[in-house]
């Protein structure tokens, strides 16, 4: 929620060369003028094996997108490694 006329953008990237301002500029420039920014910076993770071997089911770290559709993607493969089988999203809510 912000006052009227004032807007919240996120801006995030996987830093590629070495420098994460570098990296985030050409989003940041579409934003024009900046009242208040944060920036982070943090380590993304990812398991070295699929877990079928050791049944050491890992999920990868969160990344940077705002709308999780790579989170909810690792999930499903994460619960097919370890039920194998896909997740049934068809069943009802009201059942």
């Amino acid at each position: 929620v912000s006052a009227p006329g004032i807007y919240i953008a996120i801006v995030s990237t996987i830093v590629e060369k070495g420098n994460p301002e570098e990296d985030l500029a050409p989003g940041l420039e579409v934003l024009g003028p900046i009242l208040q920014r944060f920036t982070s910076v943090q380590t993304n993770y990812e398991p070295i094996s699929d877990g079928s071997d050791d049944k050491c089911f890992i999920s990868k770290s969160f990344d940077g997108t705002s709308h999780f559709e790579a989170d909810c993607d690792d999930f499903l493969s994460l619960y097919k490694r370890v039920t194998g089988e896909e997740l049934d999203m068809s069943i009802s809510a009201d059942s």
